[in-house]
């Protein structure tokens, strides 16, 4: 079982097709051993509707973090996800 799928946080990648910035965050989640549910925009109009609505837009790719106590915080931009999945696999760590 990968780290994230069964943590205290839920972690979900809003992304789609064709998409080289999300394959960039995928590529790098899967090497820090991370799982992430991932949901593709182009599959799924409410997923694509829930992004618009909590973001403005629907620019992908996005991180949704949901903690257990219920508090969800959206990330965008790959580099920054990026970044924010490498440190959370060092706090689970320690």
């Amino acid at each position: 079982m990968a780290i994230g799928e069964s943590g205290q946080d839920r972690l979900i990648l809003y992304m789609r097709d064709w998409c080289g910035y999300c394959s960039m965050v995928r590529h790098a989640a899967r090497n820090l051993g991370l799982a992430l549910e991932e949901r593709n925009i182009w599959d799924n109009t409410q997923w694509q509707n829930d992004l618009i609505q909590a973001r403005g837009r629907a620019t992908v790719p996005v991180l949704l973090r949901q903690s257990a106590n219920g508090k969800s915080e959206w990330m965008g931009e790959s580099r920054d996800i990026i970044q924010y999945l490498a440190h959370y696999r060092e706090t689970l760590e320690s």
